[in-house]
């Protein structure tokens, strides 16, 4: 998985960059976690090319396995995707629910999910 590192003040975060390898699986998420360990943050930043289909459609249990992946290693999770997407059925509901969190959020702009990574 293709990702940079992003470093602001004494803070850093991954950034999972767009249109590469997508995250299918709860594998590619164990990946990320890996690598954000590697790199010593606990904070990353997904786009919307970097999921199938599959992700906003809550009946495959995509969006579960992957976020899962995610919550033991507190890793605080921005994903930058369309409102389109968003706004989609059953997903909307899911993203309402995960906005309230601390753990993983919905943006639809890079710069608020990278305010939002770096709030303390």
């Amino acid at each position: 998985m293709n990702y940079q590192v992003i470093q602001i003040s004494d803070q850093s975060y991954l950034e999972c960059l767009p249109g590469q390898q997508q995250i299918v699986s709860g594998r590619e998420a164990l990946y990320l976690v890996v690598a954000c360990g590697e790199n010593n943050t606990n904070k990353l930043i997904l786009h919307v090319e970097n999921f199938t289909s599959d992700f906003y459609n809550l009946r495959t249990g995509v969006p579960g396995e992957i976020l899962q992946k995610f919550s033991p290693y507190r890793i605080k999770v921005a994903a930058v995707l369309s409102p389109e997407l968003v706004n989609q059925g059953r997903f909307r509901e899911m993203v309402l629910e995960a906005n309230r969190g601390n753990q993983f959020r919905v943006f639809y702009y890079r710069d608020a999910a990278e305010r939002w990574l770096m709030e303390e």
